[in-house]
């Protein structure tokens, strides 16, 4: 992953990730504030991985420098195995940050960095004591993560929100009009925002989801479906806020970099959590929020190159869900089943 300051983290390092795909599921989420005083967690030296029913069958493992970078550690020095290791846990630790929180604090780094170690041992059959350098290998992609989205995210809104380049006065004013128009209730949010029609269904959202998590049959979302279909609110809420972050950028009318901060915008991306979650209570009975979710999962999956999703037979949900729903299918013209095809003119 590339972070916004030019560091690379590859994105995929050969693993066949087909056959070891599981749900990233965490069972706890922390809600305590971050401070500026707050730290990366690690484990103390020797920290154990919990044994589960299955440990007696893995193959333990030593963590084994095979060489060493003379700077800071990288997952390179280690030996093969613990490269796959600490490769897999990453992808898992950013599916986590997609999937549950993008801006963790203290309690849920360490949360989720635990959830990714174990679950990348039981994928790949390896018992290994988790180690402090080999968990800040893995938290410090936290803000690779976000980083590379706004990289994403930065170019489109430019180009989507029709922001111009240029000194002159006339330019620069109609830049920093249109940034706070676009802020000011949700605008930008509209695929229509003019007539502030179809909330949350701008296309710009399906091209970062595409970009971000859908770019090729390998990448996170076709690689762990069971986290990525439907696609998450909270996926979602870090999009917006990464929109949210470029469009802060043209608030003098001239783009001026932003970091893409926690101290800045975990916030933000927690009022996007709670208005998705009022929203999609709200219009519950049509399941517009669930037809949104699902559309950006299959038309991403299509875009990835990835075999769509087999079903089972799901006549009997769609007839119980029709009376309830029939109305928002008719008007939106949105079902679950489109975008499996790629039927989009935006993606």
């Amino acid at each position: 992953m590339q972070n916004i300051n030019g560091g690379h983290v590859p994105r995929h390092v050969g693993l066949d990730l087909r056959n070891r795909r599981r749900s990233l599921s965490s069972d706890h989420g922390g809600n305590s504030s971050r401070t500026r005083g707050d730290r990366t967690p690690s484990p103390t030296a020797g920290d154990k991985r919990p044994r589960s029913p299955g440990d007696e069958d893995m193959r333990p493992a030593q963590a084994q420098k095979s060489s060493s970078s003379g700077g800071r550690p990288k997952a390179k020095d280690y030996d093969d195995v613990t490269q796959e290791l600490i490769a897999l846990a990453i992808k898992i630790y950013c599916c986590l940050l997609s999937t549950k929180h993008a801006f963790p604090d203290h309690m849920m780094e360490l949360e989720f960095l635990r959830t990714a170690w174990k679950r990348a041992c039981e994928q790949l059959n390896v018992a290994m004591d988790l180690t402090p350098t080999i968990s800040k290998l893995i938290t410090n992609r936290g803000s690779h993560f976000r980083g590379e989205l706004k990289t994403k995210v930065k170019p489109l809104v430019e180009l989507m929100y029709n922001f111009k380049s240029g000194q002159n006065k006339k330019t620069i004013g109609g830049n920093r009009q249109r940034g706070e128009d676009l802020k000011s209730n949700l605008t930008f949010t509209f695929k229509d925002i003019t007539e502030r029609k179809g909330i949350y269904r701008h296309p710009i959202f399906q091209k970062a989801v595409n970009a971000m998590w859908f770019a090729n049959r390998r990448d996170e979302g076709p690689s762990f479906p069971e986290d990525f279909s439907p696609f998450p609110k909270e996926g979602l809420a870090i999009v917006l806020t990464a929109i949210e972050n470029s469009i802060d950028e043209w608030a003098t009318g001239i783009r001026t970099d932003l970091p893409f901060t926690t101290t800045d915008y975990r916030s933000v991306y927690e009022s996007h959590i709670q208005a998705l979650q009022k929203f999609e209570d709200q219009t519950q009975p049509h399941k517009i929020l669930d037809n949104i979710l699902v559309r950006l999962h299959n038309i991403g999956r299509f875009h990835s190159g990835a075999q769509p999703i087999v079903a089972g037979n799901t006549s009997v949900l769609r007839k119980a869900d029709l009376d309830a729903t029939i109305k928002e299918y008719v008007d939106d013209d949105l079902t679950e089943s489109e975008g499996e095809q790629g039927d989009d003119e935006n993606c």
